[in-house]
């Protein structure tokens, strides 16, 4: 009988680390457009799309930003969450900041209190020397801390945590898919496509 148990749970174990080891996206760079004396430098709107399977990470560990906007929306088959940063005075160049999105079970703030979220599946948005605070301690990102986009899969976003240039928000989905994930630049953004109905 302990035997089975212990097939039981070892086998919902490793369900569970496939699902979520199935949702691990990697952002894409995508390259900025040169500038020229004629024309404002631009960025190609067309995200580039990232299998569902690989490494959930990117950004650089170097790199210092500040975020400024969070935008949701529903577009035709997918809801889109985008990440808008801006330039830091920390210490360190300024660009995109290093980055994990992941499918979780659990989130907990700085204090190491569970923070909850609407919705039945969740993932985290992780970016370190990142924050919503300038280093002369004035606000960079004056949105809300506490969305409900009324979107038909994102339920739920929320910052767990900004201490330390650590920034890390909660998604809350209605259940859980992959995103697809994509970087531009001018300005640095970070966009997951959460693949919904139309």
């Amino acid at each position: 009988m302990l035997g089975r148990l212990l097939l039981y749970g070892a086998l919902a174990l490793a369900l569970v680390i496939v699902t979520i080891s199935a949702c691990a996206p990697e952002p894409v760079a995508l390259p900025a457009a040169s500038p020229s004396p004629t024309a404002a430098p631009s960025v190609s709107r067309t995200p580039a799309v990232v299998p569902a399977t690989l490494a959930p990470s990117a950004g650089s560990a170097a790199s210092q930003a500040q975020l400024v906007a969070i935008r949701v929306a529903h577009q035709p088959g997918f809801d889109r969450l985008v990440f808008e940063f801006g330039a830091s005075a920390a210490p360190g160049p300024s660009g995109m900041p290093a980055y994990t999105i992941e499918a979780t079970s659990s989130l907990s703030g700085a204090s190491g209190q569970p923070v909850r979220l609407d919705g039945s599946a969740l993932f985290g948005a992780r970016f370190t020397n990142a924050s919503t605070r300038n280093v002369d301690g004035s606000t960079s990102y004056a949105g809300s801390t506490d969305m409900r986009p009324g979107t038909p899969l994102i339920r739920e976003l929320r910052l767990v945590e900004d201490f330390e240039r650590v920034l890390v928000w909660g998604i809350g989905l209605d259940h859980l898919v992959c995103p697809k994930v994509s970087e531009l630049a001018s300005p640095y953004r970070v966009v997951l496509d959460f693949p919904s109905a139309p």
